[in-house]
């Protein structure tokens, strides 16, 4: 009795941990409680060699990151408890325990092979980089470490300690928090502080010391840039810290390299630098690490409050993958007897056996109604004599009423039975009724999730007990949801993904066309598909139907490129027992493909297709979806909202540009279809890097909502596969000494130079995708609240907010600051917005602090752009904006944000804030002249203002910035040629060259008075085809 108590009290702690904690659908076991934390899972990849000194490293690498994650948070968390998850490729040991929850797919931290994006250089092993889907202080997906540079002794000279890396991306995993360093794509290297009137470099925070440099793309060195904190410096200037740091310097561990012994905090409101333009700043509104930190679960109530602990070693469990065994506890209570419930059940669970189930692998049956029976203990598959014998054991007939409790614990005894350990397992429960022994299910669901066992459910109708979501987020389990719609494929993907999990790539089923439909009698349908040359092994085409039929219910004829197969053909299978047809094709050519479905009886039909496949060859990867939702529970009353994630990869190389739309089944059977983007804006946080995330909006009330994705390619869908690449992410970055760095020693690894920011980086091109289809499940979601009073169809979303805001380009003599962005939606990113409110001051902490109550800018000072008329969603917006430039200063700067409004009035948030400064002049680089290069190098000459008279557009070097025009890049030329031509001519033909450039402008000055706005809207038309190098003004990229 007391153990069930426990029981009881264990569920209901889960359950509040839940409602706190609710993110990605994907499992995770991290908790963290009385300062230690457990759960944690470091998995190493199937296609890693095996190598006893790899998890020598990876445990060094912990328990150096445990140390310095205690003081770091302050004695507030370090590794308690770390599972290290051995694949099984490599040879078992004695030492080597059960895996029990832990696999690869719901790993904490990965080590596999590298993702060229995040390399310094070709043939250099990746950077560590943190998968994330969602925003500022959400769950990411994963830390990625290759074995390469684990093993590397190089590596951590230039890198740093791994343990300080490793915290380093721990923060970006675990707390959603994000990089306080410039862009690797060098953008934002300085802004104008307006708080300290002069340049900043954008660090965090402010008092760490760095040597400004720049590379000479002549020379291929570093020289120190022209310029000073007064003036700016020169266009490409960068600031690279100091290796030794003043004793005051102890933040930020987001902000630089992990190799600067002196940098061991996380910033706080106290210390952080809520002005620098970098990406946590943009996705967490300005908030420093710990203000972000201290409202997540871990720390939030003072929960873990400081603590002394003398050892923070982890504690190491080394599991080894096993052999899969999975019990299927299946309903068969009356309601299931209702819409063909308990035969698609049947339908769907025998399609597990039969097809799904790996050879090798154990397969238990619980059948439950308000009793439950055991209808096959474990059972090894091995032929296919015994995957029919198991078929045949499913139910298929229903009555009684529900009790789920019961075959959950028919399940632990399947698990349990001749003393083996349960843990590891894999339940698949099935239910479409309300239960009627709660406290009977709590408890052995409980018991099963500390034995380590993982709950999958499907739930069949909007009448099921919502616990069961419950019991699949506490297991590491994942929820699914079958309708009673004909369209519904809820359990088929349930089998087919739980199947899958965990397989190896090149061995895993890759579905790429599913339907489920009625054939009204005789009716037949064509279809088609294309196999793509990453996929073509054991490509089966199948058909099931649910009605008897003494003879083939269907006719099935597949065309390929090159054949034609149909029942005549030695591939074509018909089973009337388990009612199914199959075209079983074991090498496919790639091309298109088509089929034909026949319904060979006189009554109406429900056909379910499936076509799937695998990986082509051994060393080719497949091309992979997999897909996670923000959330097993929706809570729509509290604000909530669904947004459907979609990973489109090639091993682990991203593909971007591709098609992908998430249809999802509302709780009154209607369907929804919306599109996922990759386009950097919200809820999207990074544009190109292959993650697809979509907002869902046309809700009709609580219940269910299932959701599955189609992906294809297009004409423009890349691989990013290395090569002719760049890094436009998030990854961590190698530390050099700008001392050497200045002396002329670019480190290397390996004898392969780092590409350190600053160099220029290749083009992002990658290759052309092949053309591709995929679909594949996303699991479920309840919608469990409703605001008050509301009903389908009103509209309570307001615009998403604008996180990409930038400043594209200012004009100091024009006045005029561009800015540049994503349009939002009316409701989040769907349709389109009423009106936007751009609001701009003089102090970036106002802006920030009194948004509302700020001025918004007037539409006379708009020259260009309407924001009355916003575009439709997903297209770039821009608007020219007149600005006040007070005689005699050299330099004004201003803070903008913006926010879009719908039709009825709902508001959206305040953008990201960014900062755009006018500079009279920018320092220009030192004259080279031949023969004294190294001279020119080592001593910057003074910045030397641009005349106020010859216009100059200061644009961020990016695709959205306006070129100046030729005649002001010759007008500068001329100046900068006058400067070198001065050191070696006579005075006289320095007069000459200045006459001319005078008269130029002159000329030019008379052109430009005739239609000063017309100037401006030719900058906006320049927009998309010019680039521009000269990056000073402070947006957040």
């Amino acid at each position: 009795m007391e153990s069930n108590i426990r029981s009881i009290l264990l569920l209901a702690l889960g359950m509040a941990a839940i409602r706190q904690s609710l993110c990605l659908t994907k499992p995770t076991s991290v908790k963290l409680e009385d300062n230690g934390y457990t759960g944690v899972v470091f998995a190493i990849h199937y296609d890693e060699p095996e190598c006893d000194e790899l998890i020598e490293e990876l445990k060094e690498m912990i328990i150096n990151a445990s140390f310095h994650l205690y003081e770091a948070t302050k004695h507030r968390a370090y590794f308690k408890e770390v599972t290290i998850l051995i694949p099984d490729t490599w040879e078992d040991k004695d030492e080597y325990q059960s895996p029990r929850n832990a696999t690869f797919d719901g790993a904490d931290v990965i080590i596999a092979s590298g993702n060229p994006q995040y390399s310094q250089g070709p043939n250099l092993p990746s950077a560590p980089y943190t998968n994330h889907y969602e925003g500022c202080g959400k769950r990411a997906v994963y830390i990625h470490f290759t074995s390469q540079f684990l093993l590397s002794d190089e590596v951590e000279r230039h890198y740093g300690e791994k343990g300080r890396i490793l915290v380093h991306e721990w923060g970006h995993y675990r707390w959603g928090l994000f990089d306080e360093y410039p862009d690797p794509s060098g953008m934002n290297q300085f802004y104008y502080s307006i708080s300290n009137e002069q340049w900043e470099p954008t660090r965090c925070t402010r008092g760490i010391d760095g040597e400004n440099v720049i590379f000479d793309s002549t020379t291929k060195q570093f020289r120190n840039c022209t310029g000073n904190p007064l003036d700016g410096y020169e266009d490409g200037c960068i600031n690279l810290p100091s290796l030794a740091q003043p004793d005051s310097v102890t933040a930020s561990l987001m902000s630089h390299y992990a190799n600067i012994k002196e940098i061991v905090d996380f910033c706080d409101d106290d210390n952080h630098n809520d002005e620098a333009p970098n990406k946590h700043n943009r996705l967490c509104d300005g908030r420093s690490a710990w203000n972000v930190m201290r409202d997540h679960e871990d720390f939030r109530d003072n929960n873990n409050p400081p603590r002394e602990i003398d050892d923070v070693t982890p504690r190491f469990i080394l599991a080894r993958t096993k052999k899969m065994r999975y019990v299927l506890v299946l309903d068969s209570s009356a309601s299931m007897g209702t819409n063909d419930r308990i035969e698609k059940l049947s339908t769907a669970s025998r399609n597990f056996i039969l097809k799904i189930a790996r050879e090798g692998s154990y397969v238990g049956i619980v059948d439950f109604d308000y009793i439950a029976t055991i209808v096959s203990g474990l059972t090894i598959i091995d032929s296919e004599d015994t995957r029919a014998e198991l078929a045949r054991r499913i139910p298929t007939t229903a009555s009684w009423g529900t009790c789920i409790g019961y075959g959950l614990q028919r399940a632990i005894e399947i698990l349990s039975a001749d003393g083996q350990s349960p843990a590891g397992g894999k339940v698949i429960l099935v239910t479409d009724g309300q239960d009627a022994c709660h406290n009977t299910t709590r408890i052995a669901g409980m018991q099963l999730i500390n034995a380590g066992v993982v709950i999958h459910t499907v739930t069949i109708s909007q009448a099921a007990d919502e616990e069961l979501l419950n019991l699949a987020i506490l297991s590491g389990g994942k929820a699914y949801h079958q309708s009673d719609e004909v369209d519904s494929t809820g359990l088929r993907d349930a089998f087919i993904e739980v199947g899958v999990a965990d397989m190896k790539e090149r061995d895993r089923r890759i579905e790429i066309f599913k339907e489920s439909s009625y054939f009204s009698p005789g009716e037949s349908r064509d279809h088609f598909l294309f196999i793509d040359e990453t996929v073509g092994n054991k490509t089966a085409f199948e058909f099931s139907y649910i009605q008897e039929s003494a003879s083939p219910a269907i006719s099935v004829t597949v065309v390929s490129p090159f054949a034609l197969y149909d029942d005549r053909s030695a591939s074509y299978s018909v089973n009337t027992e388990f009612k199914f047809v199959s075209v079983n094709i074991e090498t496919a050519q790639a091309g298109l493909w088509k089929f034909t479905v026949q319904n060979m009886l006189t009554t109406t039909l429900l056909v379910i297709s499936n076509v799937y496949t695998h990986p082509s060859q051994h060393g080719v990867d497949p091309i992979i979806a997999t897909s996670e939702l923000s959330g097993v529970k929706t809570d729509l009353g509290n604000g909530e909202y669904l947004i459907a994630y979609a990973e489109v990869r090639q091993g682990f190389f991203p593909l971007i540009r591709a098609d992908v739309r998430a249809i999802i089944v509302a709780p009154t059977g209607s369907f929804h279809a919306i599109h996922l983007s990759d386009s950097g804006s919200d809820p999207d946080e990074t544009k190109d890097d292959g993650i697809y995330s979509g907002v869902y909006t046309a809700y009709t009330g609580v219940g269910y909502y299932a959701i599955g994705l189609q992906v294809s390619s297009n004409e423009n869908t890349r691989v990013l596969d290395g090569g002719n690449t760049s890094l436009p992410y998030s990854c961590t970055l190698p530390s050099v000494d700008p001392v050497e760095l200045l002396k002329g020693n670019i480190p290397t690894i390996g004898g392969v130079p780092i590409l350190i920011p600053g160099m220029p980086l290749p083009e992002l091109l990658g290759s052309p995708a092949p053309y591709f289809t995929r679909v594949v499940s996303g699991g479920s979601s309840q919608v469990t609240e409703t605001p008050a009073n509301w009903k389908p169809g009103d509209d309570i979303f307001a615009p998403s907010r604008i996180f990409d805001l930038l400043v594209a380009s200012t004009s100091y003599d024009n006045g005029t600051v561009t800015l540049a962005f994503t349009a939002p939606g009316d409701d989040l990113n769907s349709g389109h917005a009423s009106y936007y409110v751009i609001r701009m001051s003089s102090s970036p902490a106002d802006l920030q602090n009194n948004y509302n109550s700020t001025p918004h800018i007037d539409k006379t000072d708009i020259r260009y752009g309407d924001p009355s008329s916003p575009g439709n969603a997903g297209v770039r917006e821009r608007f020219v904006l007149s600005v006040n430039v007070p005689s005699g200063q050299h330099v004004a700067s201003y803070a903008f944000a913006i926010h879009a409004v719908d039709d009825v009035g709902n508001e959206g948030k305040m953008s990201n804030l960014v900062q755009a400064t006018l500079r009279r002049y920018i320092p220009s680089p030192p004259p080279v002249t031949e023969g004294v290069k190294s001279e020119a190098q080592k001593t910057p000459t003074p910045a030397t203002a641009r005349s106020s008279a010859s216009p100059r557009t200061d644009a961020l070097s990016t695709d959205e910035g306006p070129a100046p025009t030729m005649k002001e890049r010759i007008s500068e030329s001329a100046i900068n040629g006058s400067r070198a031509l001065s050191t070696t001519l006579p005075v006289i033909v320095v007069f000459l060259t200045i006459f001319v450039v005078i008269f130029l402008f002159i000329r030019r000055a008379l052109r430009r008075g005739k239609s000063e706005l017309a100037n401006d809207e030719d900058i906006v038309g320049k927009f998309d085809g010019i680039h521009d190098n000269t990056a000073f003004d402070a947006s957040v990229p």
